[in-house]
C-alpha cells in the first residue's frame, strides 16, 4: 500500500479534480485505488457521479467521533465504499453529509484528539485496516488547503508521498516554503520517515509567455522549495464538461487534460517502489540521471544502491526488473553485483538480447573470455536485435572464425543496417567480419546500385587493412568498372593496392585523384585527406604541391588524438600518424626505399 496526499496551499488550483483523475487512471490500470476526502470543511469527493456507492457511506469524521465516543478504533470497512461505475476504485468520504456534518465535524477538537486521546494511534490503526481489510494499492488522500489541524496528519503522519499543486503566485510560494519545509523534515523526526515530493503547477494559463513571466516563477519556486526538476504542468482547461464534473481520465482519454493527468499518476507510480511499474520507472530516472554529465558515480551513488537494493529485495522473483538493476549497477561501476543480477535475470527467463549483451560486457571486464564470447553468439542468434547490439556483439566477438553473416541477427537486419555494421567494424578493427558482411552486400544482385557501390568501397578498405591487397583491387574494378569512373576515394584506394600487388606505382588512378580533387567544391575534413593527396600528387609526379600537403597533413595530425593513415591503412595515435607523413615527405624528396607500412 502506497499512500499520496494531495496537497495545496490555496484552493482553486483543481486538487480534487486531479486527485479524481489520478485515481481513476491508476484502477483503469488494474491497481486497487482508495480515495479519503479528508479535506474535512470543504468535502466533495462523494459529489463525483462514478464515486456514488450504492448506499450512503460514513466518513473520517464519523469515524473519528465513533471513536471518541466508544474509546476503541471502529471497523474500517463500515466508512469505505465501492463505486458502482468504475472497477478497483473506493473511496471513504469526509463523512454523512447532511444537516449533522458540520456540526459533527466541528466538534472534533483535532489538538486534544493527540494529546489526550492517542490520535496519532488512531490513524496508525486506521492505515493498517486500509492495508489489511481494503488491500489497495495506492491511497490518495484529498487535504485541506493552508495551515490545518489535520494538515500533519495529511502531509507527514499518512503519507509516503505529497504531491503538491500550486498556481505559481507569490501567495502559494511564500505558503508552501513552511509546509514544504515541515515534510522535508520529516526524516530527522521521531519517525524517521522520508517522503516524497511531486511538485505540480496547476490552473495554469495556456499562453505564451513572452516576457518569461512564468519561467521566472517556475525557478523561483524550484529555488526556493529546493526542487530540481521542472514540475509537471496541468493547464487551464476551458470546458463546460468540468461543470458536471467529468473525469477526463476516463470520459476524454485522449485529451490533453487527461493526458496531463496521466502524468501526475506516472509520477506517483514512480515514487512507488513496491509497484512493478513504478521500479521500472525508477530505474529509468535513475539511468536517466547516470547518463547526464553531472550524473557520474560520486556521492549520489551510495543513494542509488540503496534504491537499487530495496527494488532487489521487493522484485526478488521478477526477471526484467532485476535486469534493469543490473544495468544501473554497471553503469555505476559495481561490476561484480551487477553480472550476478543479470545472471539471476537470465537464469529466470529474461533472455532478451540486451540482457546477454550486458552480461557479455560483464564478462569481459571480470576476464572471463569465453563466457563473454557465449553470450555474444547467444544475442546473434536471436532475431529482431537493434543495429547497435549487433554490432557490439560482433566486435565482443573478437577473433573468433564465426561465420558471422549467417547469424540470425544479421540475416535480419535491412541493407542500411548492415552497412552501417560493415563499416563501423571495419573502421574499428574488426577487418574479417567487416570482409565478409559487406562483401554479401556486394555479391547480392537484388541491392541497389547505391547499397553495392558503398559496400564495395568500405569492403576494399577492409580488404586493404587486413592485408588482402589483390581482393582490393579486383572488389573495385569488378562489374568492368574502369579508373575514369571511380571517385576519389575508390581511385586512391586502387592506386595502393595496385602499388602493393605489383610492388611498383601506377600513375592513373593518383592521377584521377589529382584531378577530381580539383574539381572539387568540397573537401573532407580532417588529416588524412592531405596526406592522401600528398601520396597522390608525389604519384603524379608534382613533387612541391606533394610536399605542401603533407606539411598540411603533418600539421593537422597534431590537433587530433587518433587518425585513419593511408600510410598503414588502419587508425593511429596523432604521433604514429606524424611519423607516417614524415615517411611519405623523404619519399617525395627522393627517397625511394620508403614503402607504406601496410606493404611490409
Amino acid at each position: 500500500m502506497y499512500v499520496c496526499t494531495f496537497y495545496s496551499f490555496k484552493g482553486g488550483v483543481g486538487r480534487t479534480m486531479a486527485l479524481v483523475n489520478t485515481g481513476v487512471d491508476l484502477a483503469q490500470r488494474g491497481r486497487r485505488v482508495l480515495l479519503v476526502d479528508f479535506d474535512l470543511e470543504a468535502p466533495g469527493l462523494d459529489t463525483f457521479p462514478l464515486l456514488q456507492p450504492d448506499q450512503p457511506t460514513p466518513g473520517i469524521v464519523d469515524y473519528v467521533r465513533r471513536y471518541l465516543t466508544d474509546e476503541r478504533a471502529p471497523d474500517a470497512r463500515e466508512y469505505v465504499g465501492e463505486s458502482r461505475e468504475v472497477d478497483n476504485l473506493f473511496l471513504m468520504p469526509s463523512g454523512a453529509w447532511g444537516t449533522n456534518y458540520a456540526a459533527t465535524s466541528a466538534g472534533i477538537d483535532w489538538g486534544s484528539l493527540y494529546a489526550e486521546r492517542d490520535g496519532y494511534l488512531l490513524f496508525e490503526d486506521l492505515k493498517e485496516q486500509w492495508r489489511t481489510s481494503i488491500q489497495p494499492d495506492y491511497v490518495l488522500v484529498d487535504s485541506r488547503t493552508g495551515y490545518t489541524d489535520t494538515g500533519g496528519i495529511c502531509t507527514r503522519q499518512l503519507p509516503d508521498a505529497v504531491t503538491v499543486l500550486f498556481f505559481p503566485n507569490e501567495q502559494n510560494l511564500r505558503g508552501l516554503t513552511r509546509v514544504v519545509g515541515d515534510i522535508r523534515a520529516e526524516p530527522g523526526g521521531p519517525r524517521k520517515k522520508p517522503i516524497d515530493i511531486h511538485f505540480v503547477m496547476s490552473n495554469v494559463p495556456d499562453l505564451d509567455d513572452e516576457d518569461e513571466v512564468l519561467a521566472d516563477m517556475n525557478t523561483r519556486f524550484q529555488q526556493e522549495l529546493s526542487f530540481d526538476d521542472d514540475p509537471l504542468v496541468v493547464h487551464r482547461y476551458d470546458s463546460l464538461s468540468l461543470l458536471n464534473q467529468t473525469v477526463f481520465a476516463r470520459d476524454r482519454p485522449r485529451s490533453r487534460l487527461a493526458r496531463e493527468y496521466r502524468a501526475i499518476a506516472n509520477r506517483v507510480v514512480s515514487g512507488n517502489l513496491s509497484d512493478r511499474d513504478g521500479a521500472l520507472r525508477s530505474i529509468r530516472e535513475v539511468r536517466r540521471y547516470l547518463d547526464e554529465p553531472w550524473g557520474r558515480p560520486g556521492p549520489q551513488a551510495a543513494g542509488v544502491l540503496d534504491r537499487v537494493g530495496e527494488m532487489e529485495r521487493l522484485h526478488a522473483s521478477d526477471a526484467e526488473v532485476l535486469y534493469r538493476l543490473g544495468e544501473v549497477t554497471a553503469t555505476i561501476g559495481m561490476s561484480e553485483r551487477a553480472e550476478h543480477l543479470v545472471d539471476r535475470a537470465i537464469a529466470m527467463g529474461y533472455r532478451d538480447a540486451e540482457a546477454y549483451l550486458q552480461r557479455s560486457e560483464l564478462r569481459v571486464e571480470s576476464g572471463d573470455h569465453d563466457g563473454a564470447v557465449d553470450d555474444a553468439r547467444n544475442v546473434l542468434k536471436q532475431q529482431d536485435v537493434a543495429a547497435h547490439a549487433v554490432l557490439r556483439a560482433l566486435e565482443l566477438l573478437g577473433g573468433s572464425d564465426d561465420p558471422v553473416s549467417s547469424y540470425p541477427a544479421v540475416v535480419h537486419l535491412d541493407a542500411q543496417e548492415r552497412l552501417f555494421v560493415g563499416n563501423v567494424l571495419a573502421e574499428s578493427g574488426s577487418l574479417d567480419f567487416a570482409c565478409e558482411i559487406l562483401g554479401d552486400l556486394v555479391a547480392d544482385r537484388e541491392q541497389t546500385r547505391e547499397v553495392r557501390d558503398s559496400a564495395r568501397s568500405n569492403l576494399a578498405l577492409a580488404y586493404m587493412g587486413s592485408g588482402k591487397h589483390r581482393q582490393a583491387a579486383d572488389s573495385l574494378t569488378s562489374d568492368e568498372t574502369t579508373v575514369d569512373q571511380l571517385d576519389v576515394r575508390d581511385s586512391f584506394n586502387l592506386g595502393m593496392a595496385m602499388w602493393a600487388v605489383c610492388g611498383e606505382v601506377d600513375a592513373k588512378p593518383f592521377e584521377r585523384v589529382v584531378h577530381l580533387d580539383a574539381c572539387a567544391e568540397t573537401t573532407p575534413d580532417g588529416p588524412n585527406y592531405p596526406q592522401c593527396l600528398a601520396v597522390a600528387h608525389w604519384a603524379a609526379g608534382n613533387r612541391a604541391t606533394a610536399l605542401d600537403f603533407a606539411r598540411l597533413a603533418q600539421e593537422g595530425g597534431h590537433a587530433i588524438p587518433q587518425v585513419f593513415s593511408c600510410w598503414r591503412y588502419r587508425t593511429v595515435p596523432s604521433a604514429t600518424f606524424v611519423d607516417d607523413v614524415q615517411e611519405i615527405i623523404a619519399l617525395i624528396e627522393g627517397d625511394t626505399s620508403r614503402k607504406p607500412h601496410f606493404m611490409t
